[in-house]
């Protein structure tokens, strides 16, 4: 017989929206960083996902770092390098690689340091794998889905396991899709750090910052980020649809 004595609030938390109905669920909780997992191909990289794990993560308290993995597969470099450079100049680190080389995992524990991070992501970009080179535990893995291009999903146990040398890992389940609760404008705003910088800039009130006319953001954020804030206010709910004024 178990007995609670007493539940002690969350220092930070990940969660994530239970399907389509928008209830909160957590993910994790008590972590310092979120490493946002992807790969650049099969799965292929999917920018969109990455900015919603990574507003989910600093809405929650957690600082966001990036893995891509699979490097070792055919890709255009070029692609990856434009999708490197927009995270690291935000202020995100990013390791890049093969999960299953050593610089690669080197690089990704120099990251942690003496952080818990938690290790998010597409099923099928390699957590597990990672998580097993970072920790020597093993932990199952999966094929992608030839078909569907999706990983299939192999971790469904979320486990601590200290790091040999300070701080600790959590291997989460891999998902197929990753939905955000509701949030206000400003929450997603922080998850953007170049849009949060230039906001203060913005000399409109009411203002989305996702491309008005005279809006400070707008000229000085790329359109692809742009559209992806644009798509993340919309889901949350907090596109507002009245017209600026200064």
């Amino acid at each position: 017989e178990v007995l609670i004595d007493r539940v002690e609030a969350r220092s930070t938390v990940l969660g994530r929206a239970d399907g389509h109905s928008r209830r909160p669920r957590a993910l994790v909780a008590n972590v310092d960083l979120a490493i946002v997992m992807a790969s650049i191909v099969q799965p292929p990289l999917r920018p969109d996902i990455v900015d919603r794990y990574i507003v989910a993560a600093i809405a929650g308290g957690l600082e966001a770092a990036i893995g891509i993995t699979k490097t070792d597969l055919p890709h255009e470099p070029a692609e990856l390098d434009a999708f490197c450079n927009t995270y690291r100049r935000i202020g995100h680190d990013v390791a890049v690689g093969d999960a299953r080389t050593v610089e690669f995992v080197d690089t990704v524990r120099e990251t942690i340091g003496s952080s818990v991070a938690a290790l998010v992501g597409p099923s099928g970009v390699g957590n597990s794998t990672l998580a097993a080179a970072l920790t020597g535990v093993e932990r199952a893995v999966g094929e992608v889905s030839q078909k569907a291009g999706t990983g299939r999903h192999t971790t469904s146990d979320p486990r601590l396991i200290e790091l040999p040398d300070g701080g600790a890992v959590i291997d989460t389940a891999g998902v197929r899709s990753f939905h955000l609760p509701m949030l206000d404008a400003r929450t997603v705003e922080a998850g953007f750090k170049e849009i949060a910088a230039t906001s203060a800039e913005c000399r409109f009130r009411g203002c989305n910052h996702v491309g008005e006319d005279g809006c400070a953001v707008a000229e000085a954020v790329s359109s692809d980020r742009l559209e992806s804030y644009r798509r993340i206010l919309e889901e949350v709910g907090a596109l507002t649809r009245r017209a600026p004024h200064a």
